[in-house]
């Protein structure tokens, strides 16, 4: 029988991969892939599973969600979601084919780290924790007590192994090393409130996964600063003070155009700085695999799996002490500049009073969700569909039922999660409109904050 393209793929990634990277070969999932009529095998599993993602609706949401903050209504420049993770799996991959480890993998994990981030940014994410946590519980939230708590990573596998609807089964059916490369992607984010079929829990991911939270890290604070630098939010003289800007400016000499325009300047730092710690993450982490390796006596694939879960390889994807020691400096300085002060302040509270308005609204009123909400919880718990009872029996089922399951507080943080900056608000307005969210007080916006 001939050999089929992904035979020959699987091979390929036999002979030129390094023996601590992963392989498609054996890769697992939860259920068995459809038969559809296919009569061509052209790509790995993770190949697969890249494909999978790019074409979910958690994907294509991407495009309306912030990087921080609220997007705005009409820009044409500033980073996104999705322009996000398009420049993260770009850096990863990058780093990763550099370091010979599986490139279509460090993609996937890559294009699918932020499927769960809600609306809003961290602001969204900081919203849902505190009610979803018990943080709110008497002070707008659903009273139930800790319920688990809520992270964009733990999300995102809700996301790819739950709430996407594309096949018979739940979910999108990627690989477990794919899905335990989006759990984690976050680093040691501490174990979700449920337990994760398939994921090894307490362990370090592939090296793979761990390339792509380095590159997450990396090119969430470089677009920070050239977002900040084009839109004039920051003076340029003010960052080519920055330690990294300096050490750059050192190693460019004259190609460096001091008398250059803002826009020109900021190309420049985001190239230049891009390479510095692209390449610094290639140089370390090659160095720190190569120095696991020998102590753990590995020369081989089978001595690699033989080894592979005797010790915790956090760590080691990284960059030099030096490079590390920029990168901190100039996330110091994002936060302090950038991503706080009164405006980023403003606009975050925005995010997280109309996350929260629509929380408390759909809490406490289950009748204002879609009919797919509805539906879902329904099917999660077999409770009686809400449109189809007669008008005297939905309250008392509403609090009967929906009001006191966690399940139900869980199904309204799946929702939310999954809504775009321009959704959100447009619901939130529409539903103050119609005195379903009440305008607050100043003393409601005060015991709204989390303690």
């Amino acid at each position: 029988m001939a050999e089929s393209m992904r035979e020959r793929l699987e091979r390929a990634e036999e002979a030129g991969l390094a023996p601590w990277a992963s392989r498609s070969v054996g890769a697992t999932r939860r259920f068995p892939l459809e038969d559809e009529g296919r009569a061509f095998d052209y790509r790995t599993a993770f190949q697969r599973d890249r494909d999978r993602i790019v074409y979910s609706r958690a994907f294509r949401r991407l495009r309306d969600k912030a990087q921080t903050g609220i997007l705005p209504a009409y820009e044409d420049h500033r980073r996104n979601r999705l322009t996000h993770t398009l420049e993260v799996a770009q850096l990863a991959r990058t780093i990763g084919r550099a370091l010979r480890l599986n490139e279509d993998l460090v993609e996937a994990v890559a294009l699918g780290h932020d499927l769960g981030q809600p609306p809003f940014g961290p602001a969204g994410g900081r919203a849902l924790d505190d009610v979803m946590s018990g943080r709110l519980d008497r002070r707008g939230g659903p009273g139930l007590g800790d319920l688990g708590g809520f992270r964009r990573a733990w999300q995102g596998i809700r996301v790819v192994d739950r709430l996407e609807k594309r096949y018979d089964h739940p979910g999108l059916n990627l690989t477990d090393e794919v899905r335990e490369g989006i759990l984690k992607s976050a680093g040691d984010d501490g174990a979700p409130p449920e337990a994760v079929e398939g994921v090894r829990p307490g362990l370090a991911p592939s090296f793979e996964a761990q390339v792509v939270a380095l590159a997450d890290r990396i090119a969430s604070a470089l677009h920070d600063l050239d977002d900040a630098l084009q839109a004039g939010v920051v003076d340029v003289e003010r960052v080519e003070r920055l330690r990294a800007v300096e050490a750059l400016r050192r190693k460019l000499g004259a190609r460096y155009r001091a008398r250059a325009g803002r826009f020109a300047k900021a190309n420049a730092i985001h190239r230049g700085l891009t390479h510095l710690l692209a390449t610094g993450t290639t140089l370390a982490t090659g160095a720190a695999i190569a120095r696991w390796a020998e102590r753990q006596g590995i020369r081989d694939r089978e001595a690699f799996l033989a080894a592979r879960d005797r010790e915790a390889r956090w760590g080691l994807v990284c960059l030099p002490p030096a490079a590390r020691g920029l990168l901190e400096d100039l996330e110091g300085f994002l936060e302090a500049r950038v991503r706080r002060g009164r405006e980023a302040d403003r606009v975050d509270g925005r995010g997280r009073r109309v996350a929260l308005g629509l929380f408390m609204a759909y809490f406490a009123d289950p009748t204002l969700l879609d009919d797919h909400v509805l539906l879902r919880y329904r099917e999660a718990t077999g409770v009686r569909y809400l449109r189809d009872l007669p008008r005297e029996e939905v309250e008392p089922e509403i609090a009967a039922r929906y009001r006191k399951d966690p399940r139900f507080a869980r199904v309204v943080a799946d929702h939310l999660a999954a809504m775009t900056d321009t959704f959100a608000l447009a619901e939130h307005r529409r539903l103050l409109e119609t005195g379903a969210i009440p305008i607050p007080s100043a003393e409601q916006l005060r015991r709204e904050e989390p303690r």
